[in-house]
């Protein structure tokens, strides 16, 4: 491929000079990304080169920015600090990463109170439904109880009911949140956030969406177990006399 740099050749005034080069690969520079959207990399010596003939001998050679990229985590304070060390001012991801650190503890803090009122939500949903049954079942207890259901059976039979009530809202609200996760890795990857890499159509934790799919019957079971327990106490007699 040809490669095209100005040539200074007067204070302010400058020609076009061109030299091949020879493609030998093609790197992604999403990260960090500052190098524009048609970057060429070559070797130190053809930059040398380039840069050499592109200015007057007078000038010194010098780099403005430079990347660095370690192997692993562990090594990033040791090569700041050599760096530091040459006296070149340090600007790491993972340094702008901690010092969000507030913020991402904001965010999981914000996770936590949502969780918490989606466990009052459905205490409160169960208290609810306790409470409605009691008026509206009242007569079916009384009929069950006639033909010899005990108010263990009963009270039973009632805590499957809303459980598989629960279930069917957890298993919905499930799909959604998958759904909704997914779309989001694929529009935030979309993005490109040098400080959030997300990884495209990623499926959610499988732990975090079965907490989700078990809590809410549980904690609908448990808010409506009082009344479902007054309500296997009715006995046949009063629950059949308006009948």
């Amino acid at each position: 491929m040809s490669f095209a740099y100005t040539k200074e050749i007067g204070p302010g005034n400058g020609e076009p000079v061109s030299i091949s080069l020879r493609v030998s690969g093609i790197y992604d520079n999403s990260s960090p990304r500052t190098d524009g959207a048609q970057a060429a990399y070559v070797s130190s010596k053809v930059l040398q080169s380039t840069l050499a003939n592109a200015r007057p001998a007078t000038k010194t050679l010098v780099y403005p920015r430079a990347y660095v990229r370690v192997d692993s985590a562990d090594e990033v304070v040791n090569v700041q600090n050599q760096v530091r060390a040459l006296g070149y001012s340090v600007n790491s991801v993972a340094g702008q990463i901690r010092s969000l650190s507030g913020l991402f503890a904001l965010l999981a803090l914000v996770s936590w109170v949502i969780g918490g009122f989606l466990i009052i939500f459905c205490l409160g949903v169960g208290v609810s439904v306790g409470g409605s049954w009691i008026k509206q079942r009242a007569r079916e207890v009384g009929l069950l109880k006639a033909i010899g259901w005990s108010g263990a059976s009963i009270a039973g039979v009632y805590m499957v009911e809303l459980a598989a009530v629960g279930l069917i809202i957890g298993v919905t609200g499930a799909l959604l949140g998958t759904l909704c996760s997914v779309i989001g890795t694929a529009v935030f990857n979309g993005l490109q956030l040098d400080l959030l890499p997300v990884t495209a159509w990623a499926m959610p934790n499988w732990l975090l969406v079965l907490g989700a799919l078990l809590c809410v019957p549980l904690f609908l079971c448990l808010g409506a177990l009082g009344h479902v327990a007054r309500l296997a106490r009715l006995d046949a007699d009063s629950s059949l006399r308006d009948l």
